[in-house]
């Protein structure tokens, strides 16, 4: 699994992703091409590369070499076809040689700026070489036309050009002159092929500077902590990027979520608007940006690897798959344990589980489901509006509505009464609030009424 396979399923990812500077083409395939992270050691190392670039984005006596290395990033193309094609036999146009020259012109500018910044994290492949064969002159701009320099016969044949003042002499010396560049051309490219895999690796080292870059500027701009690798997860003043900034565009805050949990199955009940369903998001999002190697919106993180998250948040797949949002949901649920089965680690995160069902066989479906998490040691998160959920599992419960008869609550503000903290129960009734927010909504008293008489 790859960066792009989530990415194109997470609105809160999404938002990540539209918050990132990352400034080249080829930054951005290589940030969609990132593997889902399972290896410790690689993940450990990502993190630890954009905690170094962090702390030099940091200090303001770096602003100018890091301003200089975005200016190169601005200017660098997607070679990689072209750098694809040296050796198979194909003759470069003035095209393909400017962008080799220009490419090779970054790599050394962005080296110079590393080593002033003290930064070896990123080595590149030395780039002098191949500067001098396409740019014989020394001028060291990212310019690229068949100079005269390369051959004495073209220069002569230029030179006669330009005193010649017979035209059907100087469209045959123009002839004589464009065979020469082909000439010219041919061995360039004979000459630059010896430089292929150098320069492909300085492309795959400047995409990944790019992207580290990127990733160390987002976690300044969301104050954003680095996730220290554990067996055991622990998320503390957890926040979700997409919703603070929703909320604040409605003058609100966002409450954070402190939350820990390990190989097992949690409950979590609440009244609706209780904020579950965005508990999950959050959780995903976190899981998911840490194996991507970003840091993670809270003020502190200790996270266990797995090699799978697994979602049933909402029933938005049912409008494309054709399958009703039941379907969908158990589909999911059996995703789940098959995958669970073949003893991969799984963090299944599980919203409301069948509760487009009837209350009797979604109580059923519920249990069930937790003691075959709990028997293959899944690392599981359910929310849940079904009271008399008796399997044996780790309860948790959204604090909820905070009253003491003296506010004035409407639909505007209901928010601000809601408690989202998490606290430890053993109860297996879910708080009975529904009929509460509908009174403090002002909806019908007479619908109400007859509700609680039901």
């Amino acid at each position: 699994m790859v960066f792009k396979n989530v990415f194109s399923e997470s609105s809160s990812l999404q938002y990540a992703v539209d918050h990132l500077q990352v400034t080249s083409g080829i930054g951005r395939s290589f940030l969609m091409d990132t593997p889902f992270m399972t290896d410790e050691m690689l993940l450990a190392r990502e993190l630890e590369l954009v905690q170094r670039m962090k702390t030099l984005l940091q200090d303001e006596n770096n602003k100018d070499y890091f301003r200089t290395i975005h200016e190169q990033f601005c200017q660098l193309n997607d070679i990689r076809p072209t750098v694809a094609l040296m050796n198979a036999g194909v003759v470069f146009d003035d095209i393909q040689l400017f962008e080799i020259k220009k490419t090779a012109i970054i790599a050394r500018r962005v080296s110079q700026m590393l080593a002033q910044l003290s930064c070896d994290d990123f080595q590149m492949e030395e780039m002098s070489g191949l500067i001098d064969i396409l740019d014989p002159e020394k001028t060291g701009i990212p310019h690229f036309y068949v100079y005269s320099a390369y051959s004495e016969t073209l220069r002569a044949l230029r030179e006669q050009m330009r005193t010649c003042e017979d035209a059907d002499e100087k469209e045959r010396l123009r002839f004589q002159a464009e065979h020469e560049e082909d000439v010219v051309r041919t061995e360039l490219t004979g000459q630059i092929g010896c430089y292929q895999k150098a320069l492909g690796q300085n492309l795959e080292v400047l995409a990944h500077l790019d992207v580290t870059i990127a990733k160390a500027q987002l976690a300044i701009e969301w104050g954003a902590c680095c996730p220290a690798i554990a067996t055991r997860t622990q998320l503390t003043q957890l926040r979700n990027p997409e919703v603070c900034g929703i909320l604040q565009s409605q003058g609100k805050q966002f409450q954070p979520i402190d939350i820990a949990f390990g190989r097992e199955t949690v409950l979590v009940t609440g009244a609706n608007m209780a904020g579950k369903s965005v508990l999950l998001k959050t959780i995903s999002l976190a899981q998911f940006l840490f194996q991507f190697g970003f840091f993670i919106p809270a003020e502190q993180a200790e996270m266990a690897i797995v090699d799978e998250v697994i979602t049933s948040i909402g029933d938005n797949q049912s409008e494309h798959s054709g399958l009703s949002s039941f379907a969908v949901e158990i589909l999911t649920i059996d995703r789940i344990i098959k995958t669970a089965k073949r003893g991969v680690r799984v963090l299944a995160l599980v919203d409301e589980l069948a509760r487009t069902t009837n209350p009797e066989e979604g109580k059923r479906l519920v249990n069930g489901f937790i003691r075959m998490a709990q028997t293959l040691s899944v690392t599981a998160i359910v929310t849940t509006h079904y009271s008399g959920v008796h399997a044996d599992c780790r309860r948790l419960r959204v604090r909820g509505l905070r009253l003491d008869g003296q506010q004035c609550v409407t639909a505007r503000n209901i928010s601000n009464y809601m408690d989202y903290s998490l606290v430890e129960t053993s109860d297996d009734e879910v708080p009975k609030e529904a009929l509460t927010i509908a009174e403090l909504l002002g909806v019908d008293e007479e619908f109400l009424r007859m509700a609680r008489e039901n």
